[in-house]
């Protein structure tokens, strides 16, 4: 039986070096779907190699055990600190260049993955897969790009987020199966979830009329939107025009509601194939939470302990606890 060793590959401007050739003290990768942009830091020896980086400098991190490691970021550097007691390096993903970024754009009759895509410009794509079509999509320059992106993703039930190689990811929330099974008392090291009283969703409503006879004919506006909605709260969505759009964002905010409800940090030996967005399975935990989503990723790689994931996780909709865990 072979040993194991956890190792890092750093590309820095196409110069591949293993974690121990830039004598790198601490790595840490953070992931995630939402706003904050993927980003890396790395400690290291003040003669580290790494001290050829600079602002703009172009880096690939990849994780894993040595001659297994495998790509999980890729970005830019933003900055670089050096002092006599070491050198310290900041980069984020592609997609911070949206966030420097205004435009004023008016889309009609589009989906809102193909918005995305050309919202995106010059950043490369990744996994779109939105298709819920906005009747009218109007950008500002009062926004950056980056706000836009997210405002269409709450629109539609969506997640924002960028993959391995620094592309755009912008798609409905993974159903399904478990994509990553750890198990308690092998891969588990930590874990602390807690349950709550799911929230109300609103219901969702497009902007319309009461007969929905077409364009030709005249209409009376709607009193009530959702006459089903009860206490709920309603939104309604002025670029929806059919029932269908309304329809499909109300059945994700329900879901979002009822995953909120879950809430926790797992943390696991080191796996670098984990991204925000994938379902996990804990198996052998009592009580079982069910399915969790993995909302962010953060990877340690340093010289005390090893390679270690923390998972930032919510529920899956159809688990339960009982109640608070330790």
């Amino acid at each position: 039986m072979s040993l194991l060793r956890p190792s890092a590959l750093l590309n820095l401007d196409g110069q591949e070096l293993t974690s121990a050739e830039a004598a790198a003290l601490l790595i840490t990768v953070s992931l995630s779907v939402g706003t904050e942009h993927d980003g890396v830091e790395i400690l290291a020896w003040p003669d580290s190699k790494l001290s050829a980086a600079g602002p703009g400098s172009t880096l690939e991190v990849s994780l894993g055990h040595a001659g297994e490691e495998e790509l999980v970021w890729t970005g830019e550097v933003r900055s670089v600190v050096q002092s006599p007691e070491g050198l310290a390096l900041e980069g984020l993903a592609p997609s911070y260049a949206l966030s420097r970024q205004y435009r004023s754009q008016t889309f009609l009759k589009q989906t809102a993955g193909d918005i995305a895509r050309d919202l995106a410009g010059e950043i490369d794509v990744g996994e779109v897969g939105a298709d819920v079509e906005l009747e009218a999509y109007a950008v500002d320059d009062r926004r950056s790009i980056w706000a836009h992106l997210h405002e269409l993703a709450r629109l539609t039930g969506s997640e924002v987020g960028s993959d391995p190689e620094g592309g755009l990811r912008f798609v409905p929330p993974r159903e399904g199966s478990a994509d990553v099974k750890v198990r308690y008392g092998a891969d588990l090291l930590r874990w602390e979830l807690s349950a709550a009283a799911a929230g109300t969703p609103a219901a969702v409503a497009a902007l319309g009329s009461a007969s929905e006879e077409g364009a030709e004919k005249w209409h009376w506006l709607r009193h009530d939107p959702v006459p089903s909605a009860g206490d709920s709260p309603t939104s309604v969505v002025a670029t929806f025009r059919t029932r269908d759009a309304a329809d499909a964002l109300a059945e994700r905010l329900a879901g979002s509601a009822a995953r909120a409800a879950m809430s926790g940090e797992v943390t696991i030996v080191g796996r670098p194939e984990v991204r925000p967005g994938d379902l996990l399975e804990v198996q052998d935990l009592s009580p079982d939470p069910g399915i969790l989503r993995v909302l962010g990723v953060r990877h340690v790689l340093d010289g005390r302990a090893g390679f270690v994931t923390t998972l930032r996780v919510e529920g899956e909709g159809g688990g339960g606890l009982g109640g608070l865990l330790p």
